[in-house]
């Protein structure tokens, strides 16, 4: 498959021609690649904004994936999340995928302790007319709360005051609720945070050509009791759950990244001429793209089995921390080396490789940093 991508034997070679993809595994069943097929149509033929993408991951049902049958979902497991993930990072569109899902499993498993309203929640989620984000890191494969949002409870120790700053994250279509992970003297706390609200602010950060991105604010800001979802004991283990599940699926968002870089570098070297013929001819640049892509393919074969390992059971926080780190620090060097070979012209803001650099260097690392997390794998069983 990387030897056909490269020397240009797997297209007809016809310019303007749809470019070559390598996403497509081999193991998978005839239903999952069209169910791949119809959401990769959706976000091409919508996708080509952030709030169309966000329209067509609702159009396609991609919500009603991720819910419970109890919840009026339809549960088809991790891996079909993480394919889901995968197009929409190829589609590189900022919108809080990762942060809704990760919204999506912490309020379907809240049973008894759900606070009123919760299923009209999910509604509007499924509708597509509820956009949840994350301010700052997502929670590590071990569910440790990342640092910058502090909380203590207040005054009648009902309700919680935030404090801090969390971001970046994607606010492509402009978030309508938070969800904050919290550290404080009882544990954790998760809270969900209906904007505006007194004390938050979200503030665009600037934009250096990877879509849209923003940060949040907590100035001493009062949070109801009915928006406090989870604290101490109760948020521990629940984010110990969805750690090894934001873990995958943030991995499956970087590993579109980098295939959509890798797709403008391949369609750059058979379209740019060098002392009398396509780049792709020469031997330096085709081997260093074909290196490229096997070091994608190693990624999508991990994160395929990671996703099935947590569909049964199997997945552990140390596997899970090693994925994240493998896959951040190949969205890195692949990206960086895709800005090298596209020469000056990586260095355009507007240009798609450049794009696919500058937001891979902050969603690398909404984890935890690489070399953090690969000594979580290594010391966690």
């Amino acid at each position: 498959m990387t030897t056909q991508a490269v020397n240009g034997s797997g297209m007809q070679g016809a310019a303007g021609e749809a470019p070559e993809r390598w996403r497509e595994r081999e193991d998978e069943d005839s239903l999952f690649r069209q169910l791949r097929l119809t959401v990769r149509q959706g976000l091409e033929v919508d996708g080509d904004t952030p709030a169309g993408a966000w329209e067509a991951l609702t159009q396609v049902g991609a919500w009603e994936f991720a819910l419970p049958i109890e919840k009026e979902g339809l549960d088809l497991g991790h891996a079909v999340l993480a394919m889901v993930c995968e197009e929409a990072g190829n589609a590189m569109q900022p919108v809080p995928l990762a942060d809704t899902l990760l919204a999506l499993d912490v309020l379907s498993a809240l049973g008894p302790l759900a606070p009123e309203g919760t299923d009209d929640l999910l509604d509007r989620v499924r509708a597509g007319e509820l956009q949840l984000a994350v301010p700052g890191r997502l929670p590590d494969p071990r569910g440790a709360v990342p640092p910058g949002i502090a909380w203590k409870p207040d005054g009648d120790g009902a309700g919680a005051v935030l404090t801090g700053t969390g971001g970046p994250f994607a606010a492509g279509v402009g978030p309508d609720a938070l969800l904050v992970l919290a550290s404080g003297p009882d544990g954790p706390c998760v809270a969900l945070v209906d904007l505006p609200a007194p004390g938050v602010t979200v503030r665009p950060l600037r934009d250096h050509g990877g879509g849209a991105v923003a940060g949040a604010v907590f100035e001493e800001a009062p949070i109801p009791a009915g928006s406090v979802l989870l604290r101490g004991l109760a948020a521990e283990q629940a984010l110990a759950r969805v750690g090894l599940r934001a873990a995958v699926h943030q991995a499956s968002l970087l590993a579109g990244i980098t295939a959509a870089a890798l797709t403008a570098v391949v369609s750059r070297i058979r379209g740019r001429q060098q002392f009398g013929q396509a780049l792709v001819k020469h031997q330096g640049p085709r081997l260093r793209v074909a290196g490229l892509l096997a070091r994608l393919d190693a990624v999508r074969w991990a994160v395929g089995d990671a996703a099935r390992d947590l569909d049964e059971g199997r997945l552990t926080p140390g596997e899970a921390a090693g994925l994240i780190a493998l896959t951040a620090e190949t969205t890195l060097d692949v990206t960086r080396d895709a800005v090298h070979l596209h020469g000056a012209s990586g260095l355009v803001r507007d240009g798609l490789v450049a794009g696919c650099y500058r937001r891979a260097a902050w969603e690398a690392l909404r984890c935890g940093r690489p070399t953090q997390l690969w000594d979580t794998a290594a010391h966690t069983p």
